[in-house]
């Protein structure tokens, strides 16, 4: 796919600047200079108007003059009414030249609007709008080159990328702020092919962790509802065999870790969480410990309840309390860290301490 690119700023000599500008006279130069280079690189070219003071002209100048340019390869993105696209070769070679005009006739929504398809910016001199623009780029991740050499706010702008991320790399940075020569047109345009390249490869890279990380989600669930199934499953096989303890406690361990388990799970998906086998884990080891704790209290009150048919009947209370367990397992660890073991007495024999009255 081709790439669009949006080259953007002025240097006007009889404007002022907050940024001032600095060589003035060889900013058109330049422009030519990029457009040239853009179209050598079967780059698209998108411009927003054609008054003299801002860069556009001289770089759609460049631009056609490479001579073998394809149609519609010039995005014109002027808001709708205005006339400011008398821009050089339009009436020589029209097909070149594809106008797209914005809803509304407010300037800068149409352009702001439109950053968000071009695949690179290139920032000359400029004030309020390159700035505006370039934190833009810096802040939606589009391949960005401030030429640092014209001054105004493309300086400000490559003096921000010092300081926050991007996909340039550190001598491509470094380049940015050198003295425009005859090589700098086309080194940009590589800088800003490699910086696109490198944000599709970062693209890719991400997709790929979301669609893992929705598999592994996938996973998980049926992971999750199988535990479930087998720890209902307990049910009837309890009611399956003659009562006696080796078959009740079996039932009532594996439906316990089986559904604290499957609870954990349930958990990290309610929760949107990556981690499933972690919690899975953790959510079985809180299955394992609630349901000692329900079915030790259960012993002490009636010791002969493994043996009986009233294991059949705690088998639903065991497979639920396992459930909610691994669920909010956060709050089963949470309590068992409050809980503070009793502090040893020292031994009658073991002498005072020194300071003791």
């Amino acid at each position: 796919m081709r790439k669009l690119i949006a080259v953007v700023g002025s240097a006007d000599p009889a404007r002022t600047y907050q940024q001032p500008v600095a060589h003035v006279e060889n900013v058109p130069r330049a422009g030519e200079q990029i457009g040239r280079a853009l179209a050598e690189a079967e780059c698209d070219l998108v411009v927003y108007s054609s008054e003299a003071q801002f860069v556009e002209g001289s770089v759609v100048t460049g631009y056609v003059s490479h001579g073998d340019i394809r149609h519609g390869s010039i995005q014109v993105r002027p808001p709708y009414g205005d006339g400011e696209t008398n821009f050089p070769m339009l009436a020589e070679k029209p097909e070149v030249f594809d106008t797209r005009f914005e809803t509304g006739d407010d300037w800068e929504i149409s352009y702001y609007r439109s950053l968000r398809e071009v695949h690179g910016v290139v920032l000359i001199g400029g004030g309020r709008s390159t700035f505006v623009t370039g934190l833009v780029c810096l802040a939606f991740g589009i391949p960005l080159y401030p030429v640092a050499a014209f001054g105004g706010s493309a300086r400000k702008v490559w003096d921000i990328m010092n300081r926050v991320p991007h996909d340039a790399s550190a001598a491509e940075v470094s380049f940015m702020g050198a003295e425009w020569r005859a090589d700098t047109a086309p080194r940009l345009i590589e800088s800003l092919l490699a910086q696109a390249r490198r944000r599709e490869a970062r693209d890719r890279q991400q997709a790929r962790a979301r669609r893992g990380a929705a598999w592994s989600n996938a996973l998980g669930i049926i992971l999750g509802l199988m535990l479930l199934c087998l720890g209902l499953g307990m049910i009837p096989l309890a009611y399956s065999f003659d009562s006696n303890a080796p078959v009740n406690l079996t039932a009532l361990i594996v439906g316990a870790l089986a559904t604290g388990t499957a609870g954990a799970i349930m958990r990290n998906t309610f929760d949107q969480g990556e981690q499933w086998a972690r919690t899975a884990a953790l959510g079985m080891s809180a299955g394992a410990i609630s349901f000692l704790l329900f079915v030790s209290a259960q012993l002490a009150a009636s010791p002969e309840t493994l043996a009986g048919d009233g294991v059949r009947r705690l088998l639903f209370f065991v497979l639920t309390v396992g459930f909610v367990s691994g669920f909010t397992f956060d709050a089963v660890y949470g309590r068992l860290k409050q809980t503070e073991p009793p502090v040893p007495q020292l031994p009658s024999s073991q002498p005072p301490p020194p300071n003791s009255p």
